[in-house]
């Protein structure tokens, strides 16, 4: 019989460190979201919700676990667009089922951009993104990422030669600056939009900020208001109450959603309208995940991505810092799955209750 050391969790509702997740004995249903299909150039969307970027995690498997729960479309991590022109079927791959996916790229060379751009329409991609947000030193150090939102006339010579070079739809990424003293995601979006870009996507938050702080969104308000083109918020969305609270308040057309879908892909199904996942939900979908996972890299490496996974599937869940202790020091398959399931087992038997989402303000709803 395995041992968990669950403590306060399982006796009482009390709110999760980090998720928004509490347990309850109510369940609920969340309320509805918008239902309004956005399109994209000739892309059409059937949610609002995308998934973000997310270097090492918005894999091919994890892009079909969003997908299944109703992201309306997925990004591969961001790509160097000189890489993949070098390296190109073993830098990227897009499988059959692996659809709507953009790529994003990065990059300052507008022929590169381009060639990389109309060699991902090439092997079946649905559009093509360029990153102009990314606040990371090795981009930046390249002349890209935010670093674009410098050289305005930079912006303008890559968005014209890779409209030219592709079909599909094009979007940009940016951010609302360098710092508060260079704010220009409205001049950068309306010249972007002449160029024919077909969709904006903006993190408003600075270079300066990275991470930190709090997301800008009467930015995307402002955004919104200056382009006809489809625009898509960013930043701060971590529930769906937030997804729906950023398109109320700024008038966006969707949302782009990154750390929320981490361990909670149902985030995209809960805006419109779907239970809250049970326990035996929670226990499916990381089984299917290691699955996509072992289908996609083998056995060996799917243990070592399953591993951090199943750690933010199980976060704020009862006993769920030992299971993980437990857990990560496994190597085989068998054992792995056998302790996830003595895991489950233990805490529906000990916890009679099923995960509730959490109001803005911390109250249960439901």
């Amino acid at each position: 019989m395995e041992k968990w050391n669950i403590g306060i969790m399982g006796l009482k509702s009390k709110k999760s460190e980090d998720s928004g997740f509490l347990y309850s004995p109510q369940s609920s249903i969340i309320p509805a979201f918008h239902e309004g299909r956005v399109t994209i150039g000739n892309l059409q969307l059937s949610s609002p919700l995308v998934l973000a970027p997310m270097a090492g995690i918005s894999d091919t498997p994890f892009r079909r676990i969003a997908r299944e729960r109703g992201c309306g479309l997925a990004f591969t991590g961001l790509m160097n667009a000189e890489g993949l022109l070098r390296k190109r079927g073993a830098y990227l791959r897009i499988e059959r089922d692996d659809h709507p996916i953009s790529v994003q790229l990065f990059g300052s060379d507008p022929e590169i951009l381009a060639e990389a751009a109309q060699w991902a329409e090439e092997i079946g991609a649905d559009a093509v993104d360029i990153n102009m947000g990314c606040p990371a030193s090795q981009v930046i150090g390249l002349g890209a990422g935010i670093d674009l939102m410098r050289s305005p006339e930079k912006v303008d010579r890559i968005l014209m030669q890779v409209r030219r070079a592709l079909k599909i739809p094009l979007s940009i990424k940016i951010r609302s600056g360098w710092d508060r003293d260079h704010i220009n995601a409205v001049e950068i979006s309306k010249m972007a939009e002449n160029c024919g870009v077909d969709a904006i996507i903006i993190h408003p938050r600075t270079k300066v900020q990275e991470f930190r702080g709090r997301a800008d969104w009467n930015l995307i308000r402002e955004v919104k208001e200056s382009v006809p083109i489809p625009v898509i918020g960013n930043g701060d969305v971590i529930t769906s109450f937030l997804a729906k609270k950023m398109m109320d308040e700024t008038g966006c057309d969707g949302v782009m959603i990154g750390r929320g879908s981490l361990g909670n892909p149902w985030i995209f199904s809960q805006a419109r309208e779907m239970p809250f996942p049970s326990f035996e939900e929670r226990q499916r979908v990381m089984t299917l995940h290691f699955s996509l996972l072992e289908s996609h890299y083998g056995g060996k490496e799917a243990m070592k991505k399953i591993k951090r996974h199943v750690a933010w599937y199980t976060k704020g869940l009862p006993a769920s810092a030992s299971f993980r202790k437990k857990l990560f020091v496994l190597k085989e398959k068998e054992a792995f799955f056998g302790t996830i399931t003595s895991y489950f087992d233990f805490i529906k038997r000990r916890t009679p209750c099923q995960l509730s989402p959490l109001a803005e303000n911390g109250s249960v709803i439901g």
